[in-house]
């Protein structure tokens, strides 16, 4: 299936996004396995927004995929 731009723009929106989540959830996991409890959590104290991130371009991205022809 070909790509449009906006599909792509979507796509690299989503792939942003999703290695956004997964550093932070990495680097959450290295403190704690570090024994530095509070690290870990001052590394997820923002992880609503970076899920709501993820979210939107998940979202974005799948809609843009179905508007292809």
């Amino acid at each position: 299936m070909t790509s449009t731009p906006e599909t792509e723009t979507f796509k690299r929106a989503f792939d942003f996004a999703l290695d956004n989540l997964i550093t932070s959830l990495r680097e959450a996991q290295d403190y704690l396995g570090g024994g530095n409890d509070l690290a870990a959590i001052g590394t997820l104290i923002d992880i609503d927004e970076r899920f709501a991130d993820f979210k939107a371009a998940l979202r974005l991205f799948i809609n843009s995929r179905r508007i292809m022809p």
